[in-house]
């Protein structure tokens, strides 16, 4: 077995939380195989292995925040910039709260969880811009 019973229970809980964002992307989705588990494939990559949820959580967590950065009803971005401007963190944990609140036996768990994300998220661009 790929999962412990445990983590491939939380793992559909979250695909199953974001199936709805998921089916409305055109460039990645989210597969799973008996023989490999749960795979991230993007268009023009090859796929990636999602072997725990943080991992799932990670990748979804990044693609949402990448849709409201390139929103055009963002009128906040600071070209260059890696951290995320005070609209984009909020718009950001307002659509992943969302999501993360339809997650059974786990909401609050799932919602600690991102707000380490996005402080380490914005902890580690920080560093970055600072080093350009």
């Amino acid at each position: 077995m790929i999962y412990t019973t445990e983590q491939k229970k939380e793992l559909d809980a979250i695909l199953k939380a974001f199936e709805n964002y998921i089916d409305g992307q055109d460039y990645f989705d989210i597969v799973y195989s008996k023989k490999v588990g749960y795979l991230y494939v993007v268009e023009e990559a090859g796929p990636e292995r999602l072997d725990t949820p943080e991992k799932m959580l990670d990748v979804l967590f990044n693609e949402i925040i990448n849709d409201v950065i390139n929103s055009p009803e963002n009128k906040s971005h600071v070209p260059d910039a890696r951290t995320l401007t005070v609209w984009e963190e909020a718009e950001s944990r307002r659509q992943l709260t969302a999501i993360l609140e339809q997650i059974e036996d786990g909401g609050a768990a799932y919602l600690m969880f991102l707000d380490r994300y996005l402080k380490d998220y914005q902890e580690h661009y920080a560093e970055a811009d600072k080093s350009r």
